[in-house]
């Protein structure tokens, strides 16, 4: 047996280890960050679920820029890793802090056309400037430690981050149901965990040779890819009749629980693939993590299957146990979600950015069946349904033609060879 061969089962024990970590790690973050959303549900009014509701989705839209910049870091710090990178971490911090500045200024004031789309109140959008403001400054330590593989690190520091949430969640509790820092909490953990990492981390190496840059062509494409991704489960909080919108949230709530905890592994498999050239164990890696994803969100929907009453009292309340029989499809269609998320980072990791022209579509029928179809509970629940069973399909579709392409591309290079 070659060296070659004894260190590959090494490396992929050590992926696996970190994925399990991950998997446990994240599973402790994602119940902080439900018990957050939980305490909101049951100790604020109707009223004030409904805005927050509305405002996580514009959040979450808002924090694409961290999603895509995080990734973009990681790759290049991935890519690069032998060289001195120091340089490159302060220059990526001031530009991506300037550019969010500027980014932050423009959604602020365009607030009023926002508040009407969103059916948020104008005064809020201060607070949510400042959190995009966070998104694009925070990831650039991930990204780093995600780049350099430092998973221990980043699972703690996140676990660190949703525990400080959850603490400023309680807080806005008690002091009413401060909505600006109900938001807030979503982003200043972030800010503070990049201020303590940023300075203490050091990217030492060999000499560059050619400025290293982020590829601002690539950043931008990725933005387009997550921001679209992300359609799914933000545009119907943000769609759906206001009537019944909050019944709806608790179970979209649900529902994430089970997206959030198959993609917690998402990060890590991104590293690796950022840290690797080789075809074959790219798609090693990739097929490792989609069984890891898979087994999660089968495994979480049977939970909530099972115990589908209990947990609706516990959680959300009483109030909501009509949406019972919703639940489970709900998490068999959000499992299908996670796998088309993870597969879109993969098609990130190698640069395949056609796959954007199937997100476009997917908002398009998603925005229209909302148009159409919006009087009922029932009928939205069909929508997202419809949204979420036809992305895995075409993105499964993809996977199988990007495959196809690569290994023509590899058999032709062999041949030139």
């Amino acid at each position: 047996m070659t060296k070659t061969s004894k260190m590959k089962p090494i490396k992929d024990f050590g992926y696996i280890k970190n994925l399990l970590l991950t998997s446990v790690m994240g599973g402790m973050i994602g119940l902080l960050g439900y018990v957050f959303n939980i305490i909101v549900a049951r100790y604020t009014t109707n009223e004030i679920f409904s805005i927050f509701s509305a405002g996580m989705a514009v959040v979450y839209l808002l924090q694409i820029p961290a999603t895509s910049i995080q990734a973009m870091i990681t790759k290049r710090i991935g890519e690069n890793r032998k060289y001195d990178l120091n340089k490159f971490k302060w220059n990526s911090l001031w530009v991506f802090s300037l550019i969010g500045a500027v980014v932050s200024l423009i959604f602020f004031f365009c607030k009023y056309p926002l508040s009407q789309i969103a059916s948020i109140p104008q005064e809020l959008f201060i607070y949510l400037a400042v959190i995009l403001l966070i998104s694009f400054i925070s990831p650039v330590s991930k990204g780093i430690l995600l780049g350099t593989e430092k998973i221990v690190t980043v699972n703690f520091l996140m676990l660190g981050e949703a525990t400080l949430k959850l603490i400023l969640g309680i807080v806005a509790i008690k002091m009413g149901g401060s909505l600006p820092l109900l938001m807030l909490s979503n982003a200043l953990p972030a800010l503070l965990t990049t201020l303590l990492v940023i300075p203490l981390t050091k990217l030492n190496g060999e000499k560059v040779e050619k400025k290293i840059t982020v590829n601002y062509k690539e950043l931008v494409l990725t933005i387009i890819s997550f921001l679209l991704l992300s359609a799914p489960y933000t545009l119907d909080l943000i769609l759906v009749n206001t009537q019944f919108r909050a019944e709806y949230s608790a179970v979209s709530l649900l529902g994430k629980l089970v997206y959030f905890s198959a993609i917690t592994i998402a990060a890590v498999m991104f590293a690796r693939l950022a840290n690797q050239t080789d075809t074959r164990a790219e798609k090693k890696t990739l097929l490792i993590s989609l069984a890891g994803t898979l087994g999660i969100g089968i495994a979480v929907t049977l939970g909530l299957y099972l115990f589908k009453d209990f947990i609706i009292s516990i959680t959300i309340g009483n109030q909501y146990l009509s949406i019972a029989p919703y639940i489970a499809l709900f998490g068999l269609c959000m499992t299908g979600y996670a796998i088309a998320f993870m597969l879109a980072n993969y098609f990130i990791s190698i640069s395949s950015f056609k796959y954007i022209f199937i997100l476009v579509f997917m908002t398009g029928l998603q925005v229209y069946l909302f148009m159409t179809y919006n009087d009922t509970l029932m009928q939205v629940l069909n929508n997202q349904i419809i949204v979420y069973s036809l992305l895995t399909v075409l993105t499964l579709i993809y996977l199988f033609l990007t495959f196809k392409k690569r290994k023509h591309g590899e058999e032709e290079n062999n041949t030139k060879e």
